[in-house]
């Protein structure tokens, strides 16, 4: 049969299974698109900063337009809850101990947010035991900092420390908080505590049962 159509029947044959077939990858790739939107939208752009100014530039920048800047020892490093969508922008908390203040209403323990990836501006670089320079704002409720800003660890920021000059102390702990490295040494002594008071009642047990043997 196909040998009896003519020349332009069989060009026009072609010609609309062609279509057919640019029609489906085009459907393909709509469908691949959505699904990818619709398992990630939480997707985040590449962060770009600024060119860093001088430290005396960059430090009386942050002075004037930054909630809070303090120095202070970090305690602990909670990462965000595992879900089925994550994002390089999803919050880590950092607790800090305070030291120093130079800008700010700061308590003795402060928390601060930043991205969990560099993607999404984060500072990757806090580690619990180690001292750092922070600079952060206030974004609904949450003080946030990232690479962009002034953070880093105080052994770094010796010029920074220069221009800030004397700082004052954060204000005190009220009679219902503890320091989550207070809360950390009462865990560990409950449960050497809980330890002891297991071996006990068991060594009681044993006793008690050779006794009636």
């Amino acid at each position: 049969m196909w040998e009896h159509l003519s020349f332009s029947a069989r060009l026009g044959y072609e010609v609309m299974m062609m279509n057919q077939k640019i029609l489906i990858y085009l459907l393909c790739g709509v469908i691949l698109l959505s699904t990818a939107l619709i398992v990630n939208p939480k997707a985040a752009f590449a962060c770009s900063c600024a060119m860093s100014p001088s430290a005396e530039t960059q430090v009386k920048d942050e002075l004037g337009r930054k909630t809070a800047i303090f120095t202070g020892k970090v305690i602990k490093v909670t990462q965000p809850p595992k879900e089925k969508t994550m994002s390089s922008a999803d919050l880590v908390q950092v607790d800090f101990e305070v030291a120093t203040v130079w800008k700010g209403k700061l308590k003795q323990q402060t928390a601060v947010y930043t991205a969990m990836s560099s993607a999404s501006c984060g500072y990757e670089k806090f580690n619990a035991g180690d001292t750092y320079i922070v600079s952060a704002n206030d974004r609904s409720g949450k003080l946030e900092t990232g690479i962009c800003d002034l953070t880093k660890l105080v052994s770094a920021a010796g010029e920074e420390l220069k221009v800030l000059g004397n700082g004052y102390n954060p204000l005190p702990l009220s009679a219902g908080e503890v320091l989550h490295a207070n809360e950390s040494g009462a865990t560990k002594l409950q449960i050497i505590i809980g330890a002891l008071a297991l071996f006990m009642i068991i060594g009681i047990v044993v006793v008690r049962a050779r006794r009636r043997q």
